[in-house]
């Protein structure tokens, strides 16, 4: 029982009572307790905030009896001001996680939690064992250091929903999750999910970087994972671009004779104005806009005459890529591109193997072979297509941002 004038002996019981918690918490067996555990460890990090606030104190109440094991003063006193200033920060940083703690409680509070899986769950997540086989086992891949492994879980909703463990190979750390969110409608192939994983160890690698390059910077994507799994993601980025690009297994071969060619290619504000049309109103809206960029036989003449044919659609490791009727479109919010590409079925010819076709990495980035970013730059007014909308055209809502915006990242 706590005491109310003692600090020792509370602090030692409330030190017990969060490893007892901890303990404990390992397993809910009914999901609506967390609502009353969120509820007191929202009370308790208020009270801890004012702890270190006390403390901080204390060590500036007493500065004047502060000295080090050698008898100096100043040094003993400059020690004390140093932890209290830190004791500080550390109270700022807290308020940070009360903020988003009581976010968490909100959107907890929200939930209506079900006894049991739903019919329909229970049905999506048979219908993906059968696509399976039968088999839920563990999918796994190598990405250097990082061994990942997938398996399927119960069903959200609409959204097929994976677990994962994700292993540091040379520390023997360990991470598991449940929150793998992949797919929607169909059953989703464990490829798939292995593929979004090291998307998203990808981005958190990609936040890393961007931390190191700009100390003091908070990146949008850099708390997807735990610090020493984005520093590995980071350390190990290319492999796990080539898993995100590729998957485990060989690509099956392009349908013979069929290509993709380029219709459009946006990026900076004329991207960003197609993004928010796909936050608003979904992809089909954003392919309907961007098909009036299609102008049929001349499209297909300018794709071909510039080198902008492709055996599949060029997306990039953080792109999100939709397919409908004969059009594909890709999107990055991180990196503001949008792109259009349409279906082009043609007799197998050697001659289109050397067309220019360049990696999606490279598509993506800008960095393809010198002929292709020759034809890139002389796309005259006779190749009507891809063009960048006008800035007149009012179809779309919203404001409009700048080619150097920041704001937009990762929905993992």
């Amino acid at each position: 029982m706590p005491t109310f004038h003692d600090p020792l002996a509370d602090a030692a019981e409330a030190s017990e009572a969060l490893r007892g918690l901890a303990h404990a918490s390992r397993v809910f067996d009914d999901p609506t307790d967390t609502y009353t555990v969120f509820g007191d460890l929202t009370a308790g990090l208020r009270s801890l905030r004012q702890v270190l606030d006390q403390l901080a104190n204390a060590h500036l109440a007493h500065q004047g009896r502060a000295f080090d094991d050698h008898g100096n003063h100043a040094t003993g006193a400059a020690d004390a001001l140093v932890a209290a200033d830190e004791l500080h920060q550390a109270g700022t940083l807290l308020d940070q996680a009360y903020d988003r703690l009581s976010a968490a409680f909100t959107h907890s509070g929200r939930i209506a939690w079900h006894p049991q899986p739903t019919p329909e769950q229970t049905a999506v997540r048979e219908r993906i064992a059968a696509h399976l086989d039968g088999d839920p086992a563990t999918t796994t891949a190598q990405a250097g250091k990082l061994r990942l492994a997938v398996w399927p879980d119960t069903p959200v909703g609409e959204h097929h929903r994976y677990a994962y463990r994700i292993t540091d190979t040379t520390t023997g750390q360990e991470l598991e999750g449940r929150d793998l969110f992949t797919g929607a409608g169909n059953p989703v192939e464990p490829d798939r999910a292995l593929r979004d994983l090291a998307t998203f160890l990808g981005a958190a690698g990609e936040a890393r970087q961007y931390a190191l390059d700009h100390p003091g910077s908070s990146p949008e994507n850099e708390g997807l994972f735990p610090a020493w799994v984005a520093e590995t993601a980071h350390t190990n980025a290319d492999a796990l671009a080539e898993l995100s690009e590729h998957g485990t297994a060989e690509s099956e071969p392009a349908q013979a004779g069929r290509r993709w060619i380029s219709v459009v290619f946006l990026q900076g504000a004329d991207a960003d104005q197609v993004l928010d049309v796909i936050d608003r109103d979904g992809t089909d809206a954003a392919i309907e806009h961007l098909a009036q960029w299609d102008y049929g036989q001349e499209t297909t003449e300018a794709a071909l005459e510039n080198g902008y044919v492709y055996d599949e659609p060029p997306a990039g490791a953080l792109d999100r890529v939709v397919t409908a009727a004969d059009y594909t479109l890709t999107y990055d919010h991180a990196h503001g591109h949008v792109a259009l590409l349409r279906a082009y079925d043609v007799p197998p010819d050697p001659a289109l193997q050397d067309a220019g076709t360049v990696s999606a990495r490279e598509a993506i980035s800008g960095v393809g072979s010198l002929e292709h970013s020759i034809a890139r730059g002389r796309r005259g007014p006779t190749a009507r297509a891809p063009q960048a909308p006008q800035r007149e055209v009012d179809w779309f809502a919203g404001p409009t941002r700048s080619s150097s915006s920041a704001g937009r990242g990762l929905s993992l």
